[in-house]
């Protein structure tokens, strides 16, 4: 039997799993990311009823969604190319100075490795939709990032939403959204970035950088730009902004 609890519901034993799933799901340049080191906490403190958790009393965790609830009064098409970092970043500043939502902006969806392929996400994306209509909000928001993306590094975003395989849309959390009813608003070129000096980006890489330029990192879905003279550099992550209303 599936159940659905909020954050503040949660015993350890099911943080921890969840805890879990998120490493397990991304790679570790964007568990690096100083704006969820910053932020992550505040988000499960100061909202823990939009974030949602599926849980089997015979399995434990699921798959979850976390989402915030954000201010945004202006055209869709206008939202920032910080997608995801704006996201988290806004919504607690706007907390913070008594600013009233009138969106739900999702963070990350995620269904555990175990239960993949069963259908879960689809289950967790209604989950949000009526999260967003409990509350009184607007629209779902999400800077979602595409699975198979990292396969094509040097493919810009723009134009990998539109590979196909057998007549479908080639991505399947591209998909899935999509069939989800969620419509697509734009590309956001910058939506997680992780900056660092090139001692951060050795260690990331596990090996010795010997010249400046783009190099591949794991499960990344853009190269990291580099440059030794500088002592510094860069991952701009794109993901694509869509709305469910």
């Amino acid at each position: 039997m599936i159940t659905y609890l909020k954050y503040s519901d949660l015993d350890s034993s099911l943080i921890k799993q969840y805890k879990f799933a998120i490493t397990e799901a991304f790679p570790e340049i964007i568990l690096r990311s100083r704006v969820t080191e910053e932020y992550w906490s505040r988000l499960e403190n100061y909202f823990p009823y939009t974030q949602v958790f599926m849980i089997n009393s015979n399995d434990g965790l699921l798959g979850f969604i976390n989402a915030i609830p954000i201010f945004w009064d202006q055209m869709l098409e206008d939202l920032p190319q910080e997608g995801w970092d704006w996201l988290l970043r806004k919504r607690i500043s706007d907390f913070e100075d008594n600013v009233l939502p009138n969106i739900l902006g999702g963070l990350q969806i995620i269904v555990t490795k175990k239960y993949q392929g069963k259908g879960y996400s689809k289950l967790l994306i209604s989950k949000g939709k009526a999260v967003r209509e409990r509350l009184g909000l607007e629209k779902l928001i999400i800077p979602i990032r595409p699975i198979l993306k990292h396969n094509y590094l040097k493919v810009m975003m723009k134009d990998y939403i539109d590979l196909k395989k057998d007549n479908k849309i080639y991505d399947p959390w591209i998909r899935t959204h999509l069939e989800s009813g969620a419509t697509f608003i734009k590309v956001c070129e910058n939506s997680m970035n992780v900056r660092g000096d090139i001692n951060f980006w050795e260690e990331l890489l596990g090996k010795k950088i010997t010249k400046s330029g783009s190099c591949k990192m794991d499960g990344a879905l853009n190269l990291v730009t580099v440059d030794l003279e500088e002592n510094y550099g860069e991952y701009r992550e794109e993901n694509i902004w869509i709305s469910y209303c």
